[in-house]
């Protein structure tokens, strides 16, 4: 039985995993100092801080702020030097829709673990009523499906390893029941979730904890269109001259958050949040610099074809142009390139009309963009 052998054979080598991994932790340090090894600094944590970030930053534009902060928290998490009865970071990320709020997570556990899916990902819309607490922790005692433990979370992706820490993001966390909320308020004190039927737990203490949310989007977005409306709109900066200095706008914002946050949590939620970032808008700068991205993109895919696509300024600003929308962020130009660069790529590559070994470049034209040859590679 093929089948049988491959799954023993497959359970052996992660239990001689396992046991290796065991061999190679740190010895525990004892009571008394004078018993302790002298040994050189050491950590349990294989990942490069420096090589993540220069993933992150490649792929993640406009965020610099927030990519310091992720930064920082990576170095205190390499550095083993976290609360051992805590998950190792709790982050709450703000601001508009497509500003790269869940795409920082994807890259980070592509950085961290090889794959852009090796994260526990849990839509909190879908948990909006009280009873849907279950999907969490399990039906409780005496309910159907009890004794089977089940729930939604995948306890080998949140638990990571001993060298690579877990991930897990919860998104949309405004649009979770109370009870959703309460469970997780559990998890941040003690870093441990036990499912309902009390025959296992999920261990959170190796784990990086992302909640992603919209609150404040419609107040973020009328600042950014008109600042002196908003702060007229807002008595408490108005009559302080102050705020309308350099640093104004951060105020305004941190002010703006600050509220919203505390009409949705508890302040005892809020408490248990390590770092509180708020995402900017995407300037029109930034643009041309994510247009960048897709392109390269689009080529890394060309490179089995033998071709490769190149777009001169006037496409780019062609795409900018119709892209161009603080509200919905960066979809709108994946959208505007899809339809104006993809589109017309696909029909050439389909007609076969494309030639391997000739570089093309797409322009602007009366129709939109137009992809010609530039000259052979």
């Amino acid at each position: 039985m093929p089948f049988i052998n491959d799954k023993l054979k497959y359970y052996a080598d992660e239990r001689n995993r396992k046991e290796i991994e065991e061999k190679q932790k740190v010895p525990d340090v004892t009571d008394s100092p004078a018993d302790q090894p002298i040994r050189k600094i050491q950590t349990r944590y294989r990942f490069d801080v420096e090589e993540v970030m220069k993933r992150l930053r490649k792929r993640i534009l406009g965020q610099e702020h927030v990519l310091k902060n992720i930064e920082n928290m990576l170095k205190i998490v390499w550095a083993d030097i976290t609360d051992s009865d805590k998950p190792l970071h709790i982050g709450l990320f703000l601001g508009p829709t497509g500003v790269g709020k869940t795409e920082i997570v994807r890259v980070l556990a592509e950085a961290i673990h090889g794959n852009r899916e090796s994260f526990c990902r849990v839509d909190m819309n879908t948990l909006s009523l009280d009873h849907y607490a279950a999907a969490l922790t399990g039906a409780p005692p005496g309910y159907v499906g009890s004794r089977e433990g089940s729930t939604i979370l995948d306890k080998e992706k949140i638990e990571g390893s001993y060298s690579r820490p877990g991930i897990i993001l919860f998104d949309e966390i405004e649009k979770a029941s109370p009870q959703v909320i309460q469970t997780l308020l559990n998890v941040f004190d003690n870093g441990v979730m036990t499912i309902a039927s009390g025959e296992e737990t999920i261990d959170f203490r190796n784990t990086l904890i992302f909640m992603t949310s919209n609150l404040g989007t419609k107040e973020i977005q009328s600042f950014a269109d008109n600042k002196f409306a908003f702060l007229a709109k807002q008595a408490i900066y108005f009559f302080n001259p102050g705020n309308w200095g350099k640093r104004g706008r951060e105020t305004v914002l941190d002010h703006l958050i600050k509220r919203r946050l505390e009409s949705s949590f508890q302040p005892e939620f809020i408490n248990r949040i390590d770092d509180i970032i708020t995402f900017n808008w995407l300037e029109r700068q930034t643009l041309f610099e994510i247009i960048d991205l897709l392109t390269e993109q689009i080529n890394r895919k060309l490179l089995r074809y033998g071709c490769q696509l190149e777009l001169d300024v006037s496409a780019k600003e062609f795409l900018v142009e119709k892209g161009f929308d603080k509200k919905y962020g960066a979809r709108t130009l994946k959208r505007a390139v899809r339809k104006y660069v993809q589109v017309p790529l696909a029909e050439l590559l389909i007609k076969q009309t494309a030639r391997e070994g000739v570089s093309y470049i797409a322009q602007r034209s009366i129709a939109g963009i137009e992809i010609k040859i530039m000259h052979t590679i």
